[in-house]
């Protein structure tokens, strides 16, 4: 057994208890820097969801219906995004309206793993004066909800008259309109008790275009100290005649259950006249009549940059109306002007239903493709309207708008073009050349003693030639200067190409164009037929014929050589130099 020698052990034991101890201290400080970030990195994930529930909170308001009578009750619905333990101050609403009953709700969704929560609260009130009312803005923590406006008008219904546990009513908010404008009607039924069922037909307007704006629309009314359970229906009606019109009496049958009883009940209105007034006499006569509340005009112009002749420009026109229908509004005129041709699309027809009326709009795309270069002047687009608010006559104007429009880019490629080399280098240039310069002076004395031998090859071979052949050459190279002079080669490019089943519609329309620009006189009413066909493909999604391009392009032939033969004079061409030989 080895002796254990105790000095030995001193000298080596003490480094490595330092080495260690330096790593366990590095380990220490490791850990401190890891739990640092770790904290800091928890610490900006909490402000973030703090920061995203801070930003994220909302508090709504909705009504059940904006315009209303003294003694309906209005429900109202207050929600938030978040969820909160809260009661919100009601006190705001106590001035102008009474608070019949407040309902607490709270929900929690959690979809696809996001968790969501709500707290709702249900107000039933009754305005307690007539005009704009106002619910104010609803503080809930450290969100704020918006004014919301209640339109309050008189009870139609008589106080004092006594009504039984079901009664049914009508009324229209004008009795005087304009021939097609727009009557909103309006069919109540109104019952104590639990309802059963029942039915009503819809009105007859005679002479008259009309549209349900709201179907059974149900709520509660205060009638002379009785809660009525009501429902409701609307119709918006546009007379097509002036003059007198009657709206004859509607009826509702139906089942009720009143103080424990089963009843049976048949109701009936009165018959409601109306005059409906004609057209004013200084409208203009040659604008579409248009009674509206507002009606509004505008456009949105999408071009290229720069506007080139035979680009495509794109005009959104949008007419709005409030109190119209949508098939009421004017269709908008448009021809070809000097320098561009239009392409209108199919107009798009909506109509939107609102407590207030109907909402429409009228919307359509039109393509604008300039034929010539310089200046283009869209025209300006009027149209006339009724302000059915101010009986007053009024209009609204897109005014002109001039667009710069550049010569078609002659898309024409350099046939060298194609075989450029890529880009090398600077420096691997200059060795390149550096090492070559010896063959390329070899070459060009090569080059210069072959172009001296094929020059007197051609000599010997011009003085030898057969008239003949030269005569033919001529005639073919003159036939065919005659179809395609030599600035139409992109033309006779693309017609070549068209003929081998490579059919680019939109680059041979633009060339045709270029060529019309060059030749303003060549054209017949066949080649118009079908350049005009090709355009209403272009731009108006019609169908191509396939012979259309094919047609054209012998078009264009034919104008080129007839007009080159009827410009040929006498004497303008050299005679041969050996009739005899030609005849022969």
């Amino acid at each position: 057994m080895n002796p254990i020698k105790s000095g030995n052990d001193d000298t080596e034991f003490v480094p490595l208890t330092e080495k260690l101890n330096q790593t366990m201290a590095q380990n220490r400080k490791q850990q401190r820097w890891l739990t640092k970030l770790i904290l800091i990195t928890l610490s900006l994930i909490l402000i973030l969801l703090l920061s995203t529930q801070v930003f994220a909170k909302s508090v709504t308001v909705k009504v059940d219906h904006q315009s209303v009578e003294m003694g309906d009750i209005i429900s109202v619905v207050i929600k938030t995004d978040f969820q909160t333990f809260e009661t919100p101050d009601f006190s705001g609403l106590k001035d102008q309206f009474d608070i019949l009953g407040t309902q607490r709700s709270s929900q929690i969704e959690i979809i696809n793993g996001n968790y969501q929560s709500y707290s709702r609260w249900d107000l039933r009130l009754s305005p307690k004066q007539i005009g704009d009312l106002v619910i104010p803005p609803i503080k809930i923590g450290d969100a704020m909800s918006k004014p919301h406006i209640i339109k309050v008008t008189e009870n139609k219904i008589v106080p004092g008259a006594e009504k039984g546990s079901s009664f049914l009513e009508s009324n229209i908010n004008l009795t005087a309109p304009y021939v097609q404008q727009e009557v909103l009607f309006t069919l109540r039924f109104y019952h104590l008790g639990q309802f059963i069922n029942g039915n009503i037909r819809p009105p007859t307007f005679h002479q008259a275009i009309s549209e349900n704006i709201r179907n059974q629309f149900h709520y509660q009314k205060n009638v002379n100290g009785r809660l009525y359970d009501v429902y409701e229906w609307t119709w918006a009606f546009y007379p097509q005649k002036s003059g007198q019109m009657v709206i004859p009496p509607q009826s509702f049958n139906g089942r009720i259950q009143y103080q424990g009883r089963l009843k049976i009940v048949k109701d009936q209105t009165q018959p409601i006249e109306l005059k409906v007034l004609p057209k004013p006499n200084h409208y203009p006569t040659n604008s579409a009549w248009l009674p509206a509340k507002k009606v509004t005009l505008t456009d949105d112009l999408q071009t290229t940059t720069p506007v080139r002749v035979g680009d495509s420009i794109t005009r959104t026109l949008s007419l709005k109306a409030e109190g119209l229908l949508a098939s009421q509004l004017p269709d908008f005129q448009f021809k070809d002007q000097a320098g561009f041709h239009v392409y209108p699309d199919k107009a798009n027809n909506n109509n939107q239903k609102t407590e207030q009326g109907m909402l429409s709009q009228k919307l359509q795309k039109i393509a604008i493709v300039p034929t010539r270069a310089g200046k283009v002047t869209l025209p300006a687009i009027t149209v006339n309207w009724w302000n059915t608010q101010t009986n007053e006559l009024e209009t609204q104007t897109l005014a002109k708008k001039t667009i710069t429009v550049l010569p078609a880019v002659n898309t024409q490629q350099n046939p060298f073009d194609t075989m450029r080399p890529e880009s090398i280098p600077e420096t691997a240039q200059k060795v390149g050349s550096s090492n070559n310069i010896g063959l390329w002076q070899s070459a060009t004395w090569l080059f210069v003693v072959l172009w001296l031998i094929s020059s007197a090859l051609a000599v010997h071979f011009y003085r030898n030639r057969k008239p003949t052949a030269i005569a033919k050459m001529d005639s073919q190279s003159h036939k065919n200067s005659l179809a395609w002079p030599d600035n139409d080669l992109e033309l006779e490019k693309l017609c070549e190409a068209n003929k081998k089943g490579v059919k680019d519609a939109r680059m041979l329309y633009r060339a045709i164009l270029a060529w019309q620009q060059r030749y303003p006189d060549k054209g017949n009413d066949t080649f118009k037929a079908h350049l005009q066909t090709l355009k209403a493909h272009l731009y108006h999604q019609a169908d191509l014929p396939a012979d259309t391009l094919s047609a054209l392009c012998d078009d264009i032939a034919r104008l080129n050589e007839s007009q080159s033969k009827s410009s040929k004079k006498p004497g303008k061409h050299l005679d041969p130099l050996y009739p005899n030989e030609v005849d022969a």
